[in-house]
């Protein structure tokens, strides 16, 4: 244990340095306008925070943590941390840090856990994870029903199975679903939730990612489900579920009226500013500070009203909620600081290291862990060593898979894709533990009379390699860039296009950085989402097109788990594009779909 422990512990040092290099470049100045015991108001010369954003500030070349956004704009006010001595008019470089914040909480763990400081609580998920723990079997517990929260579908055996097994749980117990894409994952987290809340127990849904969290909770009744996280960052469907919606609207007109006042204010304020200098030259530079701080003061009241009132109702509103949605750094912040669950549901478990795991674990009693081994790992930019081993060691998920064998259950059944393109990973990724169901193989691209010459483009043809005599480039920062496989893709995206083909519903994968960016530049459709395999997990399109890049060293481009993600984001088409001569037999995955795209008549070879 101390081994694993001593290794992340010096993988996180080595990201939060790397991290506090890139905040400390986006910091920005903000002047003290009023400091209570739990609340600070600034003003900003830049507006770059917004509500939910987590702040610290730069002191002796260290980044202090401060607290977290309550409201954004030229104005911020922040409710802080823990208390810290501060006065009107200082002035402080601050950034958002809630990356950096979350280092720091995974090291504070391993030390209390290195220190035995932990308590009687969260000792019970560390020893589970970390120690020599010995369970029994899983148990099966009956859903009141068979159908998802919203009463539109039957769960599948498998799904059933899963949810089965979370409900029947013990406390100090864990249950690991493996859920492939488009297996139905969230509508088993959801489901279990939902049946845990009716018989009275309180969950924490948690991901790494915004999305995920509220992919669920969108399944589950507003009236019994919080959102907590900042608003620009959630889906528009699940504004309602906020915790700062819910909060504004129980206050009412009352609030708005304190708002509207404070708007009146920061104004009037705004206007002194621009006055200054004439006051100045005129010699009335006293009267203007006077009259400067009598608005100050009254802003500092005003603040202080609404911060208060905003608290309380938040408060209010956490300690009743029963399944509170989150993701996994904003679980350990204000509000949510000290609340404790009867369950944690961790969904896309696979990508969150073993620390970040243990820090949503300990706030429960019983562990619902979900993910896929075979897709994306945690990333440590600073990890030297590429090992795969290390990294699956690394990931919660994985590392649990390994100790806790017979606590998994498979989520089976495949409704997403069309039958071919799923097919692929199932076969030679997932060894046919998953199955699409038949209705997958009515799954296709709807369009017609596609341009002659671009046969690759039948929607009877959906799993396509396209041969280019492409060569990549390097950037100078070592990302590297392929010229005519950008442009074969972006020709691809406008023809779709023309061919009514929404912009929202393709997107454009590569390993690489410097493709992405090239490609971004040349398309010039913010519509189109361009993006590297690591920020796609999680997203899927009707079309997909994933430009390998690369024709020389294939390492980086074969690794398993970042093809499965590649290869499995698309609904109706897969085109992928590469110089099939740079593919050789030891690349062993991209040369079995080379030969599965041509089983399937979806060879094409173009020439530029």
């Amino acid at each position: 244990m101390s081994g694993l422990l001593d290794l992340l512990e010096k993988l996180l040092r080595s990201e939060r340095d790397e991290e506090k290099m890139r905040v400390e470049r986006e910091r920005v100045k903000g002047e003290v306008i009023d400091v209570t015991e739990d609340t600070v108001t600034m003003e900003c010369k830049t507006s770059i925070f917004e509500e939910g954003d987590t702040l610290g500030y730069i002191k002796e070349g260290k980044i202090e943590p401060l607290g977290v956004v309550l409201t954004g704009g030229k104005f911020i006010t922040i409710a802080l941390r823990k208390p810290i001595d501060l006065r009107e008019g200082e002035v402080l470089e601050i950034c958002e840090c809630e990356v950096l914040v979350g280092y720091d909480l995974q090291l504070e763990l391993i030390k209390k856990i290195k220190q035995n400081e932990l308590s009687e609580f969260e000792k019970k998920a560390v020893e589970h994870v970390l120690g020599t723990y010995s369970l029994g079997g899983l148990r099966r517990v009956k859903p009141i029903d068979v159908l998802d929260v919203r009463e539109k579908y039957r769960l599948d055996e498998s799904q059933l199975e899963a949810v089965e097994y979370a409900l029947g749980l013990r406390d100090g117990e864990s249950l690991l679903v493996i859920g492939p894409p488009g297996t139905g994952k969230t509508r088993v987290i959801a489901k279990i939730a939902y049946e845990l809340y009716r018989r009275g127990e309180r969950v924490l849904i948690i991901s790494h990612t915004n999305r995920a969290v509220d992919n669920a909770l969108e399944l589950l009744p507003v009236d019994i489900s919080l959102r907590v996280g900042r608003p620009e960052k959630v889906l528009p469907d699940i504004r309602p579920y906020l915790l700062s919606y819910k909060a504004r609207t129980h206050l009412g007109a009352e609030l708005k009226n304190l708002e509207n006042e404070i708007a009146n204010v920061k104004k009037t304020i705004h206007g002194l500013y621009d006055l200054k200098d004439e006051m100045r030259r005129v010699g009335r530079l006293n009267e203007y500070r006077n009259k400067l701080r009598i608005f100050q003061n009254n802003l500092k009241k005003l603040c202080e009203r609404r911060n208060s009132m905003l608290r309380n109702e938040c408060e209010k509103l956490v300690k009743a909620a029963k399944i509170v949605g989150s993701t996994l750094i904003k679980s350990q912040l204000p509000p949510l600081t000290s609340e404790t669950f009867d369950v944690v549901l961790i969904d896309e478990c696979s990508q969150a290291s073993l620390t970040l795991a243990l820090l949503e674990m300990v706030k429960a009693k019983k562990w619902v862990l979900v993910g896929d081994h075979k897709q994306l790992l945690p990333i440590f930019r600073t990890l030297k060593d590429k090992d795969k081993k290390k990294q699956e060691t690394l990931s919660a998920f994985c590392y649990m898979l390994n100790k806790y064998k017979e606590r998994a259950v498979w989520l089976r059944k495949h409704y997403r894709s069309n039958y071919e393109i799923i097919g692929f990973s199932s076969k030679y990724i997932y060894g046919g533990k998953i199955v699409p169901v038949e209705n997958c193989r009515k799954i296709k691209l709807n369009i017609k009379n596609y341009p002659r010459d671009m046969e690759y483009l039948n929607p009877d043809i959906p799993v396509v390699f396209i041969h280019v005599n492409s060569v990549e480039s390097v950037r100078e920062d070592g990302s590297r860039f392929n010229d005519i496989e950008a442009k074969i893709a972006v020709k691809i995206v406008k023809v779709l296009k023309n061919l009514n083909v929404r912009s929202e519903d393709i997107g454009i994968i590569t390993p690489y950085r410097a493709q992405r960016d090239y490609i971004k530049e040349i398309l010039g459709d913010d519509n189109v989402e361009v993006n590297t395999v690591d920020s796609f997990q999680g997203r899927e399109k009707d079309v997909i097109i994933f430009t390998i890049t690369s024709t020389r060293d294939m390492t980086f481009v074969e690794d398993e788990n970042r093809l499965n993600v590649a290869f499995t984001r698309a609904r109706r088409k897969l085109i992928v594009i590469g110089n099939a001569n740079s593919i050789r037999k030891e690349h062993k995955l991209l040369s079995t779909f080379l030969t599965y795209a041509k089983e399937r008549n979806g060879y094409f070879t173009i020439r530029l």
